[in-house]
């Protein structure tokens, strides 16, 4: 470990990305409303989800909800757990999701990919940002939208979107390869670029059998004009649900007609029971980080509760980092005290804000309530 790196980890949540123009939870539901209103055919399943959650609540708990007063998440949490749980038996659309869930993921990817800035148009605010980050330090983001790999992109910064790389897989273990210097960039909500090539692959042998050539009408690995590479490379064993994911790199491409219910990125939904689909590998062994890291942030992430999970997680790595190895030196540096970066209005109330991070040590921490800006950067890349 070189004496001049610092190994942070950071977490970015919705307001990291709400400067450069993308919506924030609520502003996307309500965007997503608007454009499945005008949808007919399959997408009109939505308006039928909308009305049976709407039945559920009067029925069990008494409410009656308009449908702009409706919880997102917890309306998603409802579908996931009819699709989870195979409520409708063989009226299960896919292995995607259901349809409302389907058309939310599709419609999710078009409405970012819209307003996600292309390489060029990135702000120094971003781009500042991307600079800053050295290998090794541990990006994880809920975020779905590619801002931050553009940014990287466009700063010539290496970077990977997996855990692990491996030189060689053995049967119950593997060898690491550390020979590359990237940051690490963990989407673990997913991104609107990527999407699962394990369905065509299915397709493609099913048809062999018969002696057909492989399928053209699939609207990512069937079209020549849509550029797609693998998630990982190198070695990876055997059943790594990763492994046949892929990125597509000229995502507007695919978003300019949206490929609902033909193929879909993949994505957990905003919904309370996204754990149920939360892939292990990006969370394995990270019980124990914070504890040797140098620097620590959360950027934008308001502990919402429909991201419950999260607030375990962040418990366990927070308290790891101000409680271990604190002023002591590591590699020649002490750790620097936790970031937190949120918006919150001048004269604003902050005490749920607080009450969700009652586990902080607020002696070793630096709040910056003025959200994501250029004044919040020193903080974020401290040195001590």
């Amino acid at each position: 470990m070189e004496e001049t790196r610092r190994y942070r980890i950071i977490f970015l949540g919705a307001g990291f990305s709400k400067p450069a123009g993308l919506p924030l939870g609520f502003e996307l539901w309500n965007e997503i409303r608007k454009r499945a209103s005008i949808l007919w055919g399959r997408a009109s399943k939505f308006h039928d989800d909308v009305r049976t959650y709407q039945a559920f609540r009067r029925d069990c708990y008494g409410t009656d909800l308009p449908e702009d007063q409706i919880d997102f998440e917890e309306f998603l949490g409802f579908l996931d757990v009819e699709f989870f749980l195979g409520l409708r038996g063989g009226d299960t659309w896919s292995d995607d999701g259901n349809e409302t869930q389907i058309l939310v993921k599709t419609l999710i990817g078009e409405i970012l990919t819209e307003r996600t800035p292309q390489s060029e148009e990135i702000s120094d605010l971003y781009l500042e940002f991307a600079r800053r980050l050295q290998p090794n330090d541990l990006i994880l983001t809920f975020n779905y939208d590619v801002l931050l790999e553009r940014a990287l992109e466009r700063v010539g910064k290496a970077y990977r979107l997996f855990p692990n790389r491996y030189t060689k897989i053995h049967a119950h273990y593997a060898e690491i390869d550390s020979s590359k210097d990237e940051v690490i960039l963990l989407k673990v909500h997913g991104s609107v670029d990527w999407f699962d090539r394990r369905r065509y692959l299915e397709r493609i042998a099913g048809r062999a059998q018969f002696g057909l050539p492989a399928p053209t009408d699939d609207p990512i690995f069937g079209r020549a004009e849509i550029i797609t590479e693998p998630l990982v490379n190198g070695p990876r064993f055997p059943g790594d649900p990763l492994q046949e994911m892929h990125r597509v790199h000229n995502i507007e491409q695919v978003y300019r007609k949206p490929p609902l219910f033909l193929a879909t990125p993949w994505m957990l939904t905003p919904s309370s029971m996204k754990i149920v689909y939360a892939l292990k590998e990006f969370w394995h062994g990270l019980g124990g980080a914070g504890t040797l890291n140098l620097g620590m942030a959360i950027v934008g992430f308001s502990l919402p509760t429909h991201d419950e999970y999260a607030h375990q997680v962040l418990y366990r790595m927070v308290r790891n980092y101000q409680r271990a190895y604190w002023d002591q030196e590591i590699i020649g540096h002490r750790k620097t005290p936790l970031v937190l970066v949120d918006y919150r209005a001048a004269g604003a109330p902050r005490d749920d804000f607080l009450r969700r991070y009652a586990f902080v040590d607020w002696s070793k921490t630096t709040c910056c309530f003025d959200g994501f800006t250029q004044d919040s950067l020193p903080h974020l890349f401290a040195d001590k």
